[in-house]
């Protein structure tokens, strides 16, 4: 699929939204320069890292066995 082709899907997609707060999140997601997918410098990146394995090394985790289990009732 090319640009074209992906852009005109996308926007099939959102014209066919009729919900405001559905627009609003995708619209949230689109404009924000934070969240999950923002950008950040190798710092950030390598702090991250670090703030994650030390949540592992105190046993702030969810095991798969638990995320399964709370999965079900989702």
């Amino acid at each position: 699929m090319n640009i074209v082709e992906l852009q005109l899907k996308l926007h099939q997609a959102i014209d066919s939204i009729t919900d405001r707060s559905t627009l609003e999140v995708l619209n949230k997601l689109l404009s924000s320069d934070k969240g999950p997918f923002a950008k950040m410098s190798l710092k950030e990146y390598n702090d991250a890292i670090e703030k994650s394995l030390q949540q592992i090394k105190e046993g702030e985790f969810v095991s798969v066995e638990d995320l399964e289990k709370e999965s079900d009732i989702w």
